[in-house]
């Protein structure tokens, strides 16, 4: 399972691939109810390409993309929090 409480996780190419990551994005802003959607990544060469698919959804979607870069999870954590 990919969906965990504050993040999604997987092995790229099997459990996550950047179809996948489309469609979380397109349908993360209708399911949060939001209008802006924080994401970070980190230094795995699958990175780019997933936040390519999933940003590209999320503007798809109407929602902005708040680039928080090259993060750790606890990174991520702390901004979403601040909010």
């Amino acid at each position: 399972m990919i969906f965990h409480a504050y993040d999604i996780r997987g092995i790229y190419g099997d459990d996550l691939t950047p179809e996948i990551a489309h469609r979380i994005g397109w349908f993360l802003p209708r399911l949060l109810e939001t209008r802006a959607v924080l994401v970070g990544r980190d230094a795995r060469l699958s990175s780019p390409a997933l936040f390519e698919a999933l940003t590209r959804g999320i503007t798809e979607a109407g929602a902005d993309v708040h680039d928080l870069g090259l993060a750790t999870t606890p990174m991520v954590y702390w901004f979403t929090g601040r909010g």
